[in-house]
């Protein structure tokens, strides 16, 4: 089945007697066949933000931010795989793009509704071509106008939206203990609705983490209604690979 995409990441065609694939334009993505090119854009989109959060979160540019989040949380999956392929090869084992599509114990968004959505012709049609022009960015590696948010994650592989903000602090990344690089990372959310609140570094609260360190994750930016952690030093030296 080939898919081809228009330039803005909408679908153009479906052939179903071709070979799996992607293509857009004339130029076939590599290293990703069609349907699992929209598997992956249905996670990004399931786990982005809807545009009302970004008229809070970025109210001079939601549309900007829509395409920073969807590429950074693309661009995490991407570099959690790498991480946890060679762990798994260090085991003798394996862990690709085909097992990273279906990890729910990662990208929880893969059960959800909105991951359906995305195959549907219904919810946000932005953000669905947005999560999947943030794919094919990612394969293509016609990164130019994101190279700052590659930068910046600094190759972490996490994120969290409102519910670390909802459930603080007993999220389990606060469990795990996570430690802000920049304070005004807690307050993403302080002028949403609903959430209106604000969080900080929480040093673990799970006895068997704390009693080995003191942080597991270390932020690295927002983008969106989204915050991305990398590994922590402290996990590092311990370790602690994905």
């Amino acid at each position: 089945m080939a898919i081809l995409f228009n330039v803005d990441g909408s679908i153009a065609s479906i052939d179903d007697d071709t070979p799996d694939k992607a293509i857009i334009g004339k130029q076939e993505v590599p290293f990703i066949s069609g349907a699992q090119l929209r598997s992956y854009a249905a996670t990004v989109y399931s786990e982005s933000s809807h545009n009302g959060i970004l008229q809070f979160v970025a109210p001079n540019d939601p549309a900007r931010e829509m395409q920073r989040e969807t590429f950074a949380i693309a661009y995490s999956m991407y570099s959690y795989a790498l991480a946890k392929s060679a762990a798994f090869k260090k085991a003798k084992r394996s862990y690709g793009l085909a097992d990273l599509l279906v990890d729910s114990n990662y990208t929880k968004g893969i059960n959800s509704p909105q991951h359906q959505e995305y195959f549907g012709t219904g919810g946000d049609e932005t953000r669905r071509r947005q999560a999947t022009l943030a794919v094919i960015k990612l394969f293509t590696k016609q990164t130019t106008d994101v190279s700052d948010i590659i930068q910046t994650l600094q190759g972490g592989g996490y994120w969290d939206g409102s519910d670390i903000f909802r459930k603080f602090p007993d999220h389990y990344r606060c469990r795990q203990g996570f430690e802000l690089s920049n304070a005004i990372h807690g307050d993403l959310y302080k002028n949403v609705p609903k959430v209106n609140k604000t969080i900080q570094s929480c040093p673990a609260t799970d006895a068997k983490v704390s009693a080995q360190r003191q942080f597991t994750f270390l932020s690295t930016m927002t983008a969106g209604g989204t915050i991305f952690f990398k590994l922590h030093p402290n996990a590092l030296a311990q370790g602690v690979t994905w």
